[in-house]
């Protein structure tokens, strides 16, 4: 079974295009979350578990920003490598593809 993330009318720089804006609004998320934790923290009537909640919301918001960005890194290599990324060229359709 093969998995086709790409449609085939998009090249490689558009999908790296999109992981790195993915990427960008994560870590802009992480920080919206910080700010949020940072206003609440020692206010009362905040719930214990609020602060700490919205810190762990926004460390797996910076881990899925770090991965989307390396997920880029990659596809942005291969698109180097293969000349994939270009507009026109195509990379090869794995065996067995229509």
């Amino acid at each position: 079974m093969t998995v086709d993330a790409v449609r085939d009318e998009e090249d490689l720089s558009a999908h790296e295009d999109r992981l790195r804006a993915g990427a960008e609004a994560l870590a802009a998320a992480e920080r919206r979350l910080l700010a949020q934790a940072a206003a609440l923290e020692g206010r009362p009537g905040v719930p214990d578990w609020c602060v700490p909640t919205l810190r762990r919301q926004a460390e797996s918001c910076r881990v899925a920003a770090e991965d989307m960005g390396d997920a880029a890194a990659v596809v942005g290599r291969h698109a180097a490598r293969s000349g994939a990324g270009r507009a026109g060229v195509r990379a090869a359709a794995p065996p067995g593809a229509a």
